[in-house]
């Protein structure tokens, strides 16, 4: 039994995996009304809600928090469609917000674009 004992000795003690509390995803009415087809293509994205946009909250420098939209969910990866991708400050900052939500959140985000000529120009916005 001793020799049992001593062996089960030296192997090393696993360390418990960190796991996080999964996120808390809230959902906010979107009061935007439009026949365009961008509005079709964002409602349609996964897990989308119509009239409602899941938002996680953005923990700010001084502590408040702030919603911050996408439109869809699925699983662990939050989706935004993109209709075009334009390179200017508002889209930028939204970028941001989004990427900074994420990261609090330890979550995964993915854009969705509906065309390749959309998708080479989210490519080239991502390598400057």
């Amino acid at each position: 039994m001793l020799s049992k004992a001593a062996a089960l000795h030296r192997f090393p003690i696993a360390k418990p995996r960190v796991t996080f509390d999964p996120p808390q995803i809230g959902w906010v009415k979107e009061a935007t009304k439009s026949n365009k087809p961008w509005k079709s293509y964002n409602d349609s994205a996964p897990g989308a809600r119509a009239g409602q946009a899941p938002t996680l909250m953005r923990t700010m420098a001084d502590g408040s928090k702030r919603p911050v939209k996408f439109d869809g969910i699925q699983g662990d990866y939050m989706i935004d469609r993109k209709w075009a991708v334009v390179n200017r400050p508002r889209s930028r900052a939204q970028i941001l917000r989004q990427s900074e939500v994420l990261a609090q959140h330890r979550l995964i985000g993915t854009w969705e674009v509906p065309t390749p000529v959309e998708k080479t120009k989210a490519l080239n916005c991502s390598s400057r």
